[in-house]
């Protein structure tokens, strides 16, 4: 790898770690974001505590 003193660090660190530049996912379609999970609502139990066998102040 050459290092040329003239060239932007910035760019000779990029180019080190192989990264090519950064883009944005806007309007694109990504692979595997189709992938999703449903919250299923249960319906509630309620629980007696008035006219019950123990009473109210247990």
């Amino acid at each position: 790898m050459n290092i040329d003193p003239d060239e932007d660090p910035e760019l000779t660190l990029m180019k080190a770690m192989g990264i090519a530049g950064f883009n944005s996912t806007k309007g694109k379609k990504v692979v595997g974001n189709d992938a999703a999970a449903v919250s299923i609502k249960k319906q509630r139990q309620y629980r007696q505590y008035m006219n019950r066998r123990g009473g109210f102040n247990r």
